[in-house]
Order: C-alpha cells, then structure tokens, then sequence
C-alpha cells in the first residue's frame, strides 16, 4: 500500500472542503441535568479544603446532598428549583471537632451526675446552634448511653451536633481526666493484656477513636506506662483503630510517636517541641489538635473581653458567665508562669505548621466552664493569633478532620458532599472571629431551627 496516499489524503479532503478555512466549531455540549430541591445563590463559599472561594456562587442542594456548586452563570437547576438568595453572605462548612466532652455540666454544677441523655442532647445542640456539626466526645462515656444516642441520630430521630466518641478511654487507675467529676469515665489499666481487651471491647462498640491519657497531672497520679500504650496501639492498629493520646511531656511525645500514635490531643506544654520531634511527627503522619483554649485562659488574672460575646451569651446562663469571670481571680499567681508555657505552645504550633503537620480542631470544651460550640470558635481565633492564616484556620476545623475522622463526605462543600453548612454576616477569610457572625446552620440541608432552640434555652435555666 502507498503510504504518501494516505498521508496526503488528509489534505486533499481538506482542499475539498476549502483550504485555510477554519474548522466548523464544536457543538456545544448541554448542561448536565441537576436534581435540586433548592438552590442558593449570590454568597461566597469557602470550599474547605484550602481552595480559593468562590465569588457570587450558586450552590444546588438535593435533600441531604450538594448537587451541584459553582459561579452562578454555570449552575442551572430545573425551571422553578425554589432560590435562596444570601447576596453578601458568606458559607463554610459546619465546623468539626474533634475533642470535647459531653454531658458534665449543667448550670453551675458539674458532676457525674448531670451525665444524663438530656443533658448530652442538650450539649449537642448548643454545639451545632454554634455551627458545629459534628463533634467526638473524647474517651469520657462510659457504658451505652453514648451508643442509644448515635443510633438515635442515625435513624434521624434525633437532633444536634453528630455525636462520635471514644468511648471510655484508657489510663493507669484514677488517672484519666483532670476533673473529679468526669475521672470516673476512664478505664484503669494495669497490664497489656487487660490493656488489649479492652481495646476489643471498644473495637466492638464501634468507636471513632482509642483515647489514652499519658501523663502524671504534676506528679499527682500515676501515668500509664510505655509497654501498655504501646500494646494498646498495636492492638487498636490491629483492629482498624486510631489512638488519640492526652499528653503533657516532650519525652513522653517522642515515645509515643516511636510506638505508632495516631493523634494528639493538646500540645506538648513542659517545653518547646524541638526539630526532632516535629519532624518525627511529619514523617508518621500524627494529626495533632493543639487545644489552646484551655491552656491561654490560665494566662489572664482578669475576664477577657470574649466572655461579653453576644453568641456566648445565647447559649450560656448569666450566673455561669459570672462564675466564668470570677474564676480568673485565681489565675493572678501563676499568670505569668502560664503565659510563657503559652508562648512556648505558640512556637511550638507554628512549627508543627512550617514543617506541615496535620493540624487540627480540637476545642476540649465541656470541661468546667470551657463552653461547646463557642469553644470552637475561640480556639480558630486562638489559631491565627498564633500566626496561622484564616484559610489555614478553616482547613483545620473542616475538611482534615473529616479525613481523620474517616468522614469521607463531611468537612468540604464540593458536590456529593452532604449538605452541613454554616452561613456568616461577614468574611472569615478578613477577620476570623467573623465565624461567630451566624446567620444560619443547616445538617444534611434542613436549617436547625437556631430561634427555638434560644428560646428554649431562655424558658429554662439556661444551663
């Protein structure tokens, strides 16, 4: 066969049909149908995952789903999809944290006693009146009570943040929690078999995290010891679980990330992380939640100023705001003392973040006075002061601890992505604590009736 024949004849069909003509333009391809039960349009959407926002967007939702996300010319639902239009607002993701406790206090008391299944609903509802959307209670729920609620929320016979927990975490004998009244929750542990049960026991309940306590509350308690987390983490490794470590002490942060620790839940705080561990860190892929927010209010011998935050006061009674701000009276002594540990966190923090550790959200709030929901917010601006940017702030409380909490369509507003969306007044990206500037908070795209639950609060004791 001649090959010139073919090669030319290209050409010659193109002489045909005239040469130096442009080729005839490709027929434009129709949009693809959206199914949509309601779109919003006009705001800005900050994805969460780092990307750019998206400017005058339009957002299609279908039930519990986002169907279609985008600049408005280019989202087009069926004719007559009722519109939202939320002009001059901006959308985030419902926040995620990934460290509170739940059901401890209620009013001014706060005791074990107050761990009732009213008194948990109503700590997830004060969570996602704040925008938080889901929350892991970590390693203070004993028994099943934890389990009736989740069902509950599942079947959607329930309402509130997306409760996820670990269950009732491991320690050495009374040394779990620093309060009284929550210490009970934890499971004391005295070998590594006892240890490796234990860990199956909560394998089968179906827990989001192992969590353990690693540390001597100052010399108070005994700390669990490096063979029994360490057979703790292998037998959670074994079963598909991650282990989330309470840690104070540098050495004891080394060891733990030697022995294959999934998380950490604070910082370490007897010193400044060094290189090595940072690093050691980085390589294992440890996510760490720094929990500022408890550390930084021991630094003040006065109320701070967040304690008039209008959100706050929503959801909180005056006479535990009040007792809130008299408690730091009793910081004066060591206030000093604390704010150079906090400065050591900061640099540490900062650290963790040039090297690109995973950092993220966890607000540690339901410990006395430390409130949930708000708490969230107060630790994203804890986050930036310390010298994060907002997106990077936001990334923290979004979409990376979906990923470690294995939430595969939470945490990022992107079609196929459920619906969990917070809208503000004003721009995070400009101030973060515009976070607390809340419109609006809709879970699975039905919008949380935030009005009745106020008023509910108001009509009670306001606990």
């Amino acid at each position: 066969m001649n090959l010139l024949r073919w090669v030319a004849l290209p050409c010659a069909l193109a002489a045909v049909a005239g040469c130096g003509t442009e080729p005839p333009p490709e027929p434009e391809t129709p949009p693809v149908a959206i199914a949509a039960d309601v779109v919003y349009r006009g705001m800005r959407v900050i994805p969460g995952d780092g990307s750019p926002p998206i400017e005058a967007a339009a957002m299609a939702v279908d039930g519990p789903v986002i169907t279609a996300l985008g600049p408005q010319e280019e989202v087009a639902p069926p004719p007559g999809t009722p519109a939202v239009d939320l002009a001059g607002k901006t959308l985030i993701p419902a926040l995620i944290d990934l460290h509170g406790h739940v059901g401890f206090q209620r009013g001014l008391s706060y005791e074990a006693v107050n761990y009732t299944r009213e008194n948990i609903v109503d700590y997830l509802r004060r969570y996602v009146y704040h925008g938080v959307g889901t929350v892991v209670s970590l390693g203070t729920d004993p028994g099943g009570l934890w389990r009736e609620i989740r069902h509950a929320q599942l079947l959607g016979a329930l309402d509130g943040a997306r409760l996820h927990t670990a269950g009732s975490g491991l320690a050495a004998p009374n040394a779990g929690p620093g309060s009284p009244a929550p210490r009970p929750s934890a499971s004391g542990v005295t070998s590594e078999d006892e240890g490796r049960q234990r860990v199956a026991e909560l394998a089968d309940l179906g827990v989001a995290f192992v969590k353990i306590w690693v540390d001597d509350r100052g010399g108070t308690v005994e700390k669990l010891a490096p063979d029994l987390y360490r057979a703790i983490i292998d037998e959670a490794h074994r079963r598909g679980l991650q282990v989330v470590a309470h840690v104070y002490y540098h050495d004891d942060a080394e060891d733990l990330v030697a022995a294959g620790v999934d998380g950490f839940a604070h910082l370490v705080r007897d010193r400044e992380m060094d290189d090595a561990l940072v690093a050691a860190i980085v390589a294992r892929d440890v996510f760490v939640m720094p929990n500022l927010g408890v550390s930084e209010r021991r630094r003040h011998a006065t109320a701070p100023a967040w304690l008039q935050d209008p959100l706050l006061a929503a959801t909180v009674a005056p006479a535990v705001l009040e007792r809130a701000a008299a408690s730091y009276a009793g910081f004066a002594a060591d206030a000093r003392a604390r704010a150079a540990q906090y400065a050591a966190m900061e640099r540490s923090l900062l650290k963790l973040h040039a090297a690109g550790a995973a950092l993220v959200l966890g607000s540690d709030a339901g410990v006395q006075d430390h409130f949930p929901g708000f708490a969230a917010h107060r630790e994203l601006e804890l986050l930036v002061a310390a010298g994060l940017s907002p997106m990077d702030a936001l990334v923290a409380a979004t979409s990376r601890p979906a990923l470690r909490l294995r939430q595969i369509d939470a945490g990022r507003l992107a079609p196929g992505m459920r619906a969990d969306f917070v809208v503000l007044d004003a721009n995070p990206l400009d101030d973060i604590t515009a976070t607390r500037r809340i419109t609006g908070v809709y879970l699975d795209g039905a919008e949380v009736d935030r009005e009745a639950l106020r008023a509910a609060w108001a009509a009670g004791d306001g606990s």
